[in-house]
């Protein structure tokens, strides 16, 4: 009878290598975001926006025209629609017409408001003598062609041809040929001599061309075409036969601070 096998006893499994433990990963919290910045263009939006809702219609309207006159000065009036406008000034072009029903009315509109602005800055002292008046008055005017002469340019020219634009500029014309004869001793106008008239009248025209041929050569400098336009004003009324209202408007109270000009040829 055969012994029964004795079993062998059972091999030791091979020990198994044991990989190092890798080290739980530590995973990098990352920093709490923060609360998203809202677009640069949108707070802009909100506050005008909210700007826009606190507006009353003076105010509107006067923004419009302000951003009008910048327009008109860059661009030719005959380029320039309503929705380019509309579109530029950041508004809907129901919103213009809601102010401005055509283009000529919001062009007219900024023309009549710098024609404001440029009266009041150009109104003549009755303080001072009367050469000094005109000194200041001219060089206030050539200053304020200075800040925008290509507007300027553009009103006497181009946009001249518009039937509103020359009846804003014949009457900026006719208050000032009124003020020009209220300080040489003509209160009431159309009892001012008819020669007087139609020389300062022709006296303006030519202030015009000669500030449009200034800006052209770049010359000559704003106190000497003061001086000159001065010594031409003088000539034009001492033409009309005024000879003490020429010889007032050569006064200088101001002593070195103007050399006197001369009447100029008046023809």
């Amino acid at each position: 009878m055969p012994l029964p096998r004795k079993d062998k006893p059972a091999r030791p499994a091979p020990a198994r290598r044991e990989k190092a433990a890798r080290p739980a990963a530590v995973r990098k919290e990352k920093p709490a975001r923060a609360a998203a910045l809202p677009r640069k263009d949108k707070p802009a939006r909100a506050t005008a926006a909210r700007a826009y809702r606190r507006m009353t219609v003076e105010e509107r309207r006067a923004s419009l025209l302000e951003f009008g006159e910048q327009l008109f000065a860059e661009h030719d009036y005959a380029e320039l629609t309503m929705s380019k406008i509309a579109r530029a000034a950041g508004v809907s072009k129901p919103l213009m017409y809601h102010y401005f029903p055509t283009k000529q009315a919001f062009f007219l509109a900024t023309v009549s408001r710098g024609a404001e602005e440029l009266a009041a800055r150009v109104r003549p002292r009755s303080d001072v003598p009367l050469g000094d008046a005109a000194i200041e008055s001219l060089t206030a005017y050539l200053a304020w062609i200075d800040e925008r002469p290509e507007a300027f340019r553009r009103l006497l020219t181009a946009a001249a041809a518009e039937p509103g634009v020359r009846d804003i500029l014949s009457g900026i014309r006719a208050s000032t040929v009124e003020q020009i004869a209220a300080a040489l001793g003509h209160p009431d106008i159309d009892a001012a001599p008819a020669s007087l008239r139609a020389a300062l009248s022709g006296w303006l025209l030519f202030v015009d061309g000669a500030i449009l041929v200034r800006l052209d050569l770049g010359a000559p400098p704003r106190d000497e075409l003061v001086r000159q336009l001065l010594g031409t004003l003088a000539g034009a009324v001492l033409a009309a036969g005024d000879e003490t209202a020429a010889a007032r408007l050569l006064e200088d109270a101001a002593g070195d601070a103007h050399e006197p000009a001369s009447p100029a040829p008046a023809g």
